[in-house]
C-alpha cells in the first residue's frame, strides 16, 4: 500500500432492530380475514378464467365439427 492510497474501510455496524410492537388481537384477526377472502378472491378467479378457456375450447370444437367438411 503506498502512501497515496486511502485506507481500507472497514463496513459500519447495523443499526440494531427497534423491537417489535405486538399487534392487537383485533387487528391480526381482521388481518387473517382480509387475506382469506383476498385468497379466495383469487382462487374463484382463476377457477372462472379457466372454465371459461374450456368453455371456449368446446365451442371452438363443436363449430369445426358443424363447418370442418361442408363442401363435401
Amino acid at each position: 500500500m503506498t502512501p497515496d492510497e486511502p485506507a481500507p474501510r472497514t463496513p459500519e455496524p447495523l443499526a440494531p432492530e427497534p423491537p417489535q410492537r405486538e399487534e392487537h388481537p383485533i387487528v391480526a384477526w381482521a388481518r387473517a380475514i382480509l387475506l382469506g377472502i383476498g385468497d379466495t378472491a383469487r382462487d374463484m378467479l382463476e377457477a372462472g378464467r379457466q372454465a371459461a378457456r374450456e368453455g371456449l375450447d368446446e365451442g371452438w370444437r363443436r363449430f369445426d365439427e358443424k363447418t370442418r367438411h361442408r363442401r363435401r
